[in-house]
């Protein structure tokens, strides 16, 4: 990897986001992050800390990662973690109005809306009950970093169109979702890694930035946990936003966790399904 190159990069990408979480967070005393205890939260969470109080909203069942990694957080008494374990019950119980919100908004009723529509909800309700107006949200950095498997099974040229195209489309198929269940919450939900003058400079790093290819089982700042094998190749996800996580202070079993999507970090997507099948409900996959 190229050294100079690298750094200056890390350290353009560390200021950049810095500034769009300051401009999120801007006169605000307290601030709330959707918090999965991925690296894409933890990082904005971390950043937050310099301008404002944090409060640090997760959300699923007790046995889900999320809520596992949050813990540690809590324990570790480093972040103001605010953790709601939710039962088929409390889902069964608000799903009136998670439809009605979609539906409001014409948002697809899939699976994939519901399920990551449910962390979303009861983390913006809790937040409201803080206090809390402006929610910040990790969103964007899966199409900036190359945080999705499907990005690992292209070559270079089709992973910077597909990675191009999911930018375009975030909003609608996956932002204009998070902002409704948070604004009926009475939240106003931002995404700093979406903000333009970050997106444009990180969109055009190298791809060997984000997606770094382990040869010869050389696993580079003891990322080898974080590995995906796709067709006989080794891959690092998120690799330069990893590496700005150690930046930002991040703990080391966040920078080392893999990705593991809301919808089943939280475990939200199994109480969907039983729902769904409890009352034989049929919607579009």
């Amino acid at each position: 990897m190229e050294n100079i190159n690298y750094d200056a990069t890390l350290l353009n990408l560390k200021n950049l986001l810095s500034q769009s979480v300051g401009q999120a967070t801007n006169k605000l005393q307290k601030t709330g992050v959707v918090f999965s205890a991925g690296i894409d939260s933890t990082v904005i969470a971390f950043l937050a800390k310099k301008f404002c109080n944090v409060c640090a909203y997760t959300v699923g069942t007790c046995k889900g990662e999320d809520i596992i990694f949050a813990r540690k957080f809590e324990k570790l008494n480093i972040l103001d973690t605010k953790i709601t374990e939710i039962t088929e019950g409390d889902v069964e119980n608000e799903k009136g109005n998670i439809l009605k919100i979609l539906n409001n908004n014409n948002i697809p009723v899939t699976k994939l809306n519901l399920s990551t529509a449910v962390p979303l909800y009861f983390a913006s309700k809790k937040a409201y009950r803080d206090g809390i107006k402006v929610m910040l949200s990790g969103q964007g950095a899966d199409e900036i970093f190359g945080g999705y498997v499907r990005y690992l099974k292209m070559n270079e040229y089709q992973r910077i169109i597909a990675m191009k195209n999911d930018i375009n489309l975030a909003y609608k198929d996956n932002l204009n979702r998070d902002i409704a269940m948070c604004a009926f919450n009475k939240i106003s939900l931002k995404f700093p890694y979406m903000d333009k003058n970050f997106s444009d400079y990180a969109m055009n790093i190298p791809m060997k930035f984000k997606i770094y290819e382990v040869k010869n089982d050389q696993y580079p700042d003891d990322f080898g946990e974080t590995i995906d094998i796709v067709d006989g190749k080794k891959f690092i996800r998120k690799f330069i936003l990893r590496k700005l996580g150690r930046e930002a202070s991040v703990p080391e079993f966040i920078v080392k966790r893999k990705k593991k999507a809301m919808q089943y970090g939280s475990m939200s997507e199994k109480i969907i399904e039983k729902i769904l099948k409890k009352h034989s409900i049929q919607i579009k996959f």
